[in-house]
């Protein structure tokens, strides 16, 4: 979890009483709203008060009581991360038809973007980002690809997968997300951890050539 103090000297999520100085109100006189108060950021392991300064700063509105404990703000773990509905990328295959050649490039790859999604956590309200970071192709044949880029339609052939093979294949896909978090409009703080989101499996036929002779 964390915590914000104003960051003001002898300053500390454990004295009884945190106060403000003309120093914290200086850190923020750039903001959009100058009377904001310039806070220190702690924090330290669910369920602990070892409170550890991050070396980081926020401004933060001077109309609450000084008096009154810091404000905690919850942190977003991992699990949390993980049971957004973080959308599963699409398979794209070419060619679109659902069948393709042994041994001719067969081009598969998705299109996934960031995606800002609403939650919240302790009653306060909290912005997700998540930004795909990896793809993991498993091609049915035994076959399999780790990547960071997503691909490209045709003629582009940067994530194309060649069968050596005939036979009908299912076509899988993970994509792995990274993400950072904001509660209630503060900054962007990181997700200690990833999500994975399984595609739908797409179904591919394999087939051969035949070499035929016209007049």
């Amino acid at each position: 979890m964390r915590t914000y103090v104003p960051a003001c000297d002898g300053n500390s999520p454990d004295r009884s009483e945190t106060v403000s100085c003309p120093a914290a109100l200086a850190m923020c006189s750039d903001s959009t709203t100058p009377t904001d108060l310039g806070y220190w950021i702690f924090s330290a392991p669910a369920g602990t008060t070892d409170w550890t300064a991050t070396g980081g700063y926020l401004c933060l509105g001077a109309e609450a009581d000084p008096d009154a404990p810091p404000p905690v703000v919850p942190v977003l773990t991992a699990e949390d991360f993980r049971r957004l509905p973080l959308p599963a990328a699409p398979i794209v295959m070419q060619p679109p038809n659902g069948r393709t050649l042994v041994n001719i490039p067969t081009n598969l790859y998705t299109a996934a973007d960031t995606v800002t999604l609403p939650t919240t956590l302790l009653g306060q309200p909290v912005r997700v980002r998540a930004t795909p970071q990896e793809f993991r192709w498993h091609y049915g044949d035994g076959n399999s690809l780790i990547t960071d880029d997503p691909g490209a339609p045709y003629p582009d052939l940067r994530t194309a997968h060649v069968y050596e093979r005939p036979g009908p294949q299912k076509v899988r896909l993970a994509t792995i997300y990274s993400g950072e978090y904001s509660v209630a409009g503060g900054p962007w703080l990181p997700v200690d951890g990833t999500a994975t989101v399984a595609s739908p499996a797409g179904a591919l036929d394999v087939i051969t050539a035949e070499n035929r002779l016209v007049s």
